[in-house]
């Protein structure tokens, strides 16, 4: 996208979205029970959901993405919420991430998957990053059964086309078990509900 598209797409995430991120947040401490430690937010955008983990925890946020852009409007917003020294801005790509192996004991993202290139190597750079016990929790959703309604809405209006284009998440519903299979991990669970997809993946402790 160009600095056009992402600033409309930031008025979209504050004036329709916004309510969804802090719900999503909760759900993802109240699954994970992880609230300390080194989160990464993979495919950040404007650091919505990375701004809503930091309230919810005490977790240090990366927030990962490969537009510059989009990382110049997320540090406006990390500075707006004085969560500069717990949200980090880093420009990277989910398929070859600047972070060390067993670095982070949480990693979340939610719309981004869509856009994976690659999403075997996509998930084993993730697996990678992970720690011992670390849980990942990746898809998309609104939170609510409720909230999903009050946005599908919202987009009709804005855009008449925008329910079409969401049709490369079912596709990814559909494959999700061969790529994870392709990329070597078996340990995870699917939440397939009537308001979100999530893929949990928690590495196993090593003995």
């Amino acid at each position: 996208m160009n600095s056009e598209d992402w600033e409309e797409f930031d008025k979209i995430v504050r004036e329709v979205f916004a309510p969804v991120y802090p719900v999503i947040a909760r759900k993802i401490v109240e699954m994970t029970r992880i609230k300390d430690g080194i989160c990464i937010d993979i495919g950040t955008g404007t650091g919505a959901l990375a701004i809503s983990i930091a309230r919810t925890t005490n977790l240090k946020v990366y927030a990962l993405d490969v537009s510059k852009k989009a990382l110049e409007i997320a540090k406006k917003h990390i500075k707006s919420e004085q969560l500069d020294s717990r949200v980090i801005p880093v420009l990277g790509d989910v398929h070859n991430m600047p972070f060390k192996i067993n670095f982070a004991d949480l990693i979340v993202s939610r719309g981004s998957i869509s856009f994976w290139k690659d999403k075997v190597k996509a998930f084993r750079e993730i697996y990678r990053v992970l720690k011992s016990d670390g849980v990942t929790f990746v898809g998309g959703g609104f939170g609510t059964k409720e909230l999903k309604e009050r946005i599908l809405k919202e987009m009709k209006k804005r855009d008449p086309e925008w329910n079409s284009k969401r049709g490369k998440t079912r596709r990814i519903k559909k494959d999700i078990d061969i790529i994870l299979s392709n990329a070597g991990i078996q340990n995870y669970k699917i939440i397939d509900d009537e308001a979100n997809f999530w893929i949990v993946i928690r590495k196993e402790k090593k003995e």
